[in-house]
């Protein structure tokens, strides 16, 4: 979490509360107790909490021992995008990704320091020692052997928990899935874009059907630090039991539209498409890696015109221009779809290629 150390910090102490000054979570005041309950707050210590915003509640809290973040997860998403409450079963997946995904790729993770419903606390990632990746990317400080440890891991996590039952019966948040993702990425691109709106309902349909491994739902730059141990990745409240091919894509179409924001760095940023391919692919064990790649290929400039015309665009994708030039590299490649990743990668390489 990169917090920002300028925001006002709220104290409380430790003392027993009035039922006055208790309440029903929807203030900072209410997570003394659960600090409590999850063993982090001794009686007589202090903490002082800082809110740092965002589509959940993540805070910043000192502790007389040490710093935490403390996330707790709103029953009513404040992304416009997803209209309206989004599951309960939104409430706890997240900590439970963290704590599953902590044994299969260790530090690259934070650790859950204790949770409670709708809450948890999890390690404090030092702004100081972490940059954000998409930061990094943005500002030309593009490096493959990172995209390469992402690609590695994200490989990991898909070959861990593969054809895994109790694995699928935790995570089966089709429901919330469904809301968060492909609702406002696939089924309202297609209402904006009429011209491929058959092609992309049924890109819907079939990245639903396919139960393969433990999916993070938002594997992108914008979620990973990238610190003294290599990558961090955070926020998995997608969380779902599904088709892996979804987490690839995703990651890779946020690389291609960087292609078309900041052309100078093409190449650097095809590099890295590559790297990360290459090093996932090598992970695959749950099927024919060819499988996965095909999957993913079909669905990546879905996912590329969802950045621009779906519910949740991309923050920088806010020209027009850039909106319609993604567009239309992204319809060519729907129209007459490719089946392989490095062929979607050599067509957006020749596609933006100067004249």
């Amino acid at each position: 979490m990169i917090f920002n150390e300028m925001r006002m910090h709220h104290e409380f102490d430790s003392s027993p509360l009035t039922d006055s000054a208790k309440d029903s979570g929807d203030t900072p005041t209410g997570m003394i107790d659960g600090l409590k309950e999850m063993g982090l707050l001794a009686q007589g210590d202090r903490a002082r909490i800082t809110p740092t915003g965002g589509c959940a509640e993540i805070f910043r809290v000192d502790l007389g021992w040490g710093t935490i973040c403390v996330k707790r997860t709103l029953p009513k998403t404040r992304l416009a995008a997803v209209n309206g409450t989004l599951p309960l079963e939104r409430r706890n997946v997240e900590s439970e990704w963290l704590k599953l995904v902590r044994v299969i790729v260790g530090e690259a993770v934070p650790e859950v320091l204790g949770d409670q419903p709708g809450m948890f606390a999890m390690e404090y990632l030092d702004p100081g020692r972490h940059t954000s990746w998409a930061n990094m990317l943005e500002k030309g400080d593009i490096n493959p052997s990172t995209a390469a440890e992402i690609g590695r891991m994200l490989g990991r996590i898909h070959a861990a928990t593969a054809n895994n039952f109790a694995v699928a019966q935790r995570f089966s948040t089709d429901q919330h899935f469904r809301a968060a993702r492909i609702e406002p990425l696939l089924l309202a691109t297609a209402q904006a874009q009429p011209a491929v709106a058959s092609w992309l309902k049924q890109l819907a349909v079939s990245t639903q059907r396919n139960k393969l491994a433990l999916v993070h739902g938002d594997f992108c730059p914008n979620n990973f630090l990238i610190g003294p141990k290599g990558p961090v990745l955070l926020d998995a409240e997608c969380a779902w039991y599904g088709d892996p091919a979804f987490d690839l894509a995703f990651c890779l179409s946020h690389l291609l539209v960087e292609c078309v924001l900041r052309p100078q760095w093409r190449d650097y940023y095809l590099t890295c498409y590559t790297a990360l391919c290459a090093a996932y692919a090598q992970r695959i064990t749950w099927e024919m890696p060819e499988q996965t790649d095909e999957r993913a290929a079909l669905l990546l400039p879905a996912l590329v015109l969802a950045h621009a015309y779906g519910r949740i665009p991309l923050e920088g994708l806010q020209r027009d221009s850039d909106k319609d030039r993604v567009a239309g590299l992204a319809h060519g490649l729907l129209l007459d779809p490719l089946v392989r990743l490095g062929a979607v990668r050599e067509a957006w390489r020749h596609a933006l290629s100067p004249e």
